[in-house]
């Protein structure tokens, strides 16, 4: 007997005609996207194309003038336990607990969403991971502000989402940094999770991104690989 073919997974994060508007202005314009597990979409262009704007709205956070989002089916609600257990957010910044340390902020993240006596270890190899084992002990105060993002970084990715959300996550890290964002996002693809992302980061895009959509003045430039995108369009960031 052979084994049947893969058979396509359904997607998981689907966005249809999606408008926004500020003001009386619009900030996105029929905007589309499909997203399935265990691959990344990155969302690029330069500051104010609408990239945030989208992230929030594909997260419940803003609603869309007319558009619709679905998340496994159903309008994404961050009130919906579900929702939240299924969906690790990294948006307009985040908060660390200034009296836990690295250990412990990243292992109580852990132990929030179900990894019991597991906690503890999985805590310690995401951080080890992002370049943070040595200051396991140490409290948030005392870090560089590249290490305080890789401290949110971990606490999204030591969760057992199915989709993880993250603004730009490159921000404040530097090179070394980069590469082990973007080995650890790889790992979490290769998990099942599906990664949905806005960057400016040309690495952080070829290593992690099967997809990239490019906005430009809130409308859909192009969409493709990255190879694809780069030969498609001017405005790409990098080109």
């Amino acid at each position: 007997m052979t084994d049947a073919p893969d058979t396509p997974r359904p997607d998981l994060l689907r966005v249809g005609g999606v408008h926004v508007e500020y003001d009386g202005e619009a900030v996105l314009e029929d905007v589309n996207l499909a997203l399935g597990p265990g691959r990344c979409l990155v969302l690029a262009g330069a500051n104010g194309s609408g990239k945030s704007t989208l992230l929030r709205v594909c997260v419940g956070r803003q609603q869309p003038d007319r558009g619709e989002v679905r998340f496994d089916g159903a309008p994404p609600r961050e009130v919906d336990v579900a929702f939240r257990r299924d969906v690790a957010l990294l948006l307009d910044g985040a908060d660390c607990f200034p009296d836990l340390t690295v250990a412990e902020h990243v292992g109580m993240v852990a132990t929030a969403h179900g990894l019991g006596a597991d906690a503890g270890p999985a805590a310690a190899r995401v951080l080890a991971e992002l370049g943070l084992a040595e200051q396991l002990d140490a409290f948030p105060g005392t870090l560089s502000a590249g290490q305080r993002q890789m401290l949110m970084l971990a606490s999204v990715l030591v969760r057992p989402a199915r989709l993880i959300v993250v603004d730009e996550p490159e921000q404040r890290l530097d090179v070394r940094a980069r590469r082990r964002l973007a080995a650890a996002l790889r790992a979490a693809k290769g998990n099942g999770t599906a990664i949905l992302l806005a960057s400016h980061d040309r690495g952080v895009v070829d290593e992690v991104a099967d997809e990239v959509l490019l906005l430009e003045r809130g409308r859909t430039a192009a969409v493709g690989t990255p190879a694809e995108v780069t030969a498609e369009s001017a405005a790409w960031p990098w080109r």
